[in-house]
């Protein structure tokens, strides 16, 4: 994982768990590695990888088990709302980065249209 210096680690560290959760990298109910784990191999403070457990702790991401481990949920409904918020979150900012180069919704649909019709079946640019 590469880090950058625009936001917080730990903030980074929760996207990448959201991000893999969300496209299925990571599966529900897995098990995640510790908080040293994680630190050693993130090569981070454990103190920020302990505040990122933490709050994904309270937005039921992930569960702890004393003696166990911790564990991402189990619930289906979590992982679609964090898929929810990253579409709405990567389509809010790119409709603003549009909408700063003056196009208009109906511009800014038909350029959408226009690329995807010219990638074909893989809309992913792998320059």
């Amino acid at each position: 994982m590469e880090f950058n210096e625009r936001e917080p680690i730990y903030l980074q560290i929760i996207d990448d768990f959201k991000q893999k959760f969300a496209n299925g990298t990571y599966q529900p109910g897995q098990e995640i590695p510790s908080r040293r784990d994680l630190a050693a191999q993130l090569r981070v403070n454990p103190n920020t990888v302990q505040r990122a457990y933490r709050e994904m702790e309270e937005m039921n991401l992930i569960k702890t088990l004393r003696g166990q481990g911790s564990f991402l949920t189990d619930d289906a409904s979590v992982a679609r709302t964090i898929r929810e918020e990253m579409v709405n979150r990567l389509v809010s900012d790119f409709v603003r980065k549009m909408s700063a180069l003056g196009r208009s919704a109906a511009d800014i649909l038909s350029d959408l249209k226009l690329y995807l019709d010219s990638k074909g079946s893989d809309p992913v640019d792998h320059d």
